[in-house]
Parts: structure tokens; sequence; C-alpha cells
């Protein structure tokens, strides 16, 4: 068995009343990882339930955003390599093996899935104020992978983790690579993203102090 035979991998999948698209997020994750982790972030629908019943281990937290509730699975989460992504069905659970490839090939530390485009105008104005520092097409993806050792050194802060997460990680000696990824319309309309305005400052922060 090769030492990527022997690597294990996590899924930390944040979710906030998600009970129409949680099941077919856990089921297909759980086809290309070890354990996946549901934080439930304080839904007051389902999304708990169905994701149990689906295979994940479910950790519960009081409403707090998507920011705590990585942290919260990045802690809990067991294996060597842990995915995030999304519970809106929007990632696609078939590219976690390239997604992770570059780690398992020792390329990277960190991988961020990459958007075809980038749906919002603040999320173009961070990636572009990240790649200061560390050149990367998407630091507001959902969707990455990271070592867990690199993983336990960070200090996730922020209005969210667009930009910090792969500031913070470089920081503390990752080196960051990106792949491709697919991206499905979610269920709804998309979410405002005004959160955006304060996490400019936090990056442009982060970037002067890199």
């Amino acid at each position: 068995m090769t030492a990527a035979e022997e690597t294990t991998v996590s899924a930390v999948i944040p979710a906030y009343n998600e009970e129409k698209t949680i099941e077919a997020v856990v089921k297909g994750a759980l086809s290309h990882v070890d354990e996946v982790l549901v934080v439930d972030d304080g839904s007051t629908d389902d999304t708990a339930r169905i994701a149990e019943e689906a295979g994940a281990k479910v950790l519960r937290q009081q409403n707090a955003g998507v920011l705590k509730a990585t942290e919260l699975g990045l802690r809990e989460a067991t294996c060597d390599i842990i995915v995030t992504l999304d519970a809106d069905g929007q990632h696609d659970p078939s590219e976690i093996p390239s997604l992770i490839e570059p780690i398992l090939r020792g390329g990277a530390d960190l991988v961020m899935g990459i958007r075809p485009e980038l749906p919002y105008l603040s999320e173009r104005i961070l990636t572009s104020l990240t790649s200061i520092r560390v050149p990367i097409g998407d630091a507001s993806t959902g969707f990455r992978a990271v070592r867990r050792e690199i993983a336990r050194e960070m200090s996730l802060h922020g209005a969210c983790l667009c930009g910090t997460f792969v500031l913070e990680a470089h920081r503390h000696g990752a080196r960051v690579a990106g792949v491709p990824i697919s991206i499905k319309e979610r269920e709804g309309e998309r979410r405002i993203q005004t959160r955006h305005l304060r996490q400019f400052f936090t990056v442009l922060w982060d970037v002067l102090r890199v």
C-alpha cells in the first residue's frame, strides 16, 4: 500500500437549513472520504436529522455562521486531509479526488477549488487583494482541501473565510495550489454577501502583515 493509499480524508460540511440538499451531499462525499462531519449551524429544519441518517457525524452549534462552523469541523475532524464543501449542493463531491490530488502527490498543503467564474464583484476584489501575497484564482471558494496539521495551527478570523483562510494557511507555511472545479446552481436565491465589506479590511490587514 502506498502512502497516498494510506492517507485518510475527512469532509467537513457547514450547514444551515439545507434539508433539501444535505442528503445528496453527504452520500456523495462518503463515496470519496473516510468520514463526513456536518456542522449544523443552528438549523430550524431537518438538516441535522437527515444528515445523520445519510451517514454523517453531526456536530451542533448555535447559529454562529460559516466561520465558526468550519472552525468546529476542522477541530473535530480526525483524518490526514480535511475537505470542506458547501451543504447547498453547489459543489460536486465526485471532484474530491482531483481536489486532494496535489496534496497526495506532495505538491501542496492547501488546495482551493477554482470556480469557472466568481459571481460577486466583492469576491473578485477579495481574490485580487489576497493574490498580492498568495497568487490564487479563487480566494472565496468553500470547496478546499487542507492538511490537518496546517488546519490545527490556524485561528480563523474575520467576517467570513474569504481570503483570510488562504493567507493564514500561508502564514503557517502551507504551499497553496488551486484546481478547477464545476459549480451547480444553488436552490433558491443567492445569499447577499454583505459581510464582504467588513472582510475587505480584514484581508487588507492580513496582506500587510503576512
